[in-house]
């Protein structure tokens, strides 16, 4: 029963870490399958207190990631219209590299949508092609330090999960 219990952890995590990359909150996942988890075994092994810490960390890290994303735009000269469009340009990108080439093209098609985006705000807004540029590389960095700390959070959440599922 514990290696089934570990595989499943195992590919759980590597299923939220890849989800959280495609623009998904991963910790939700690791949370919502712990509720599960603990509703069906009675709140043995995964208690009522552990849920709630995991819920807790998953909304305060999708704030962090909002907020790193913000600051890393801002320090490097964008707009909030170019944020928000850099999130929307994720989502598309998301959606047509998916279409194009599934997981791989969805990473890609996150990256380039964000950078796009923010670009193409930036120089709408009356900005020169270097100052668009660097503004839309800050998004793609607060981007790619969000999900960065989101996915190693993850990581730690599933272990931690495992350490109490597991004997």
């Amino acid at each position: 029963m514990s290696v089934i219990t570990i595989v499943g952890i195992t590919l759980g995590v590597l299923i939220a870490v890849c989800i959280t990359w495609l623009g998904f909150p991963g910790t939700f996942l690791i949370a919502i399958v712990s509720l599960i988890w603990g509703w069906m075994t009675g709140f043995y092994s995964i208690t009522v207190g552990v849920i709630l810490a995991l819920f807790g960390v998953s909304i305060l890290l999708e704030i962090m990631e909002l907020v790193l994303g913000g600051l890393a735009a801002r320090y490097y000269g964008a707009s909030r219209r170019s944020a928000v469009c850099a999130i929307i340009g994720g989502i598309l990108g998301t959606i047509i590299g998916a279409g194009v080439l599934f997981l791989i093209g969805a990473f890609v098609g996150l990256f380039s949508g964000s950078y796009l985006g923010a670009f193409l705000s930036e120089a709408v807004s009356g900005k020169s092609i270097s100052e668009s540029s660097q503004a839309a590389l800050g998004t793609v960095l607060g981007n790619v330090a969000g999900k960065g700390l989101k996915s190693t959070a993850v990581i730690f959440m599933g272990i931690w999960i495992g350490t109490l599922v597991t004997p």
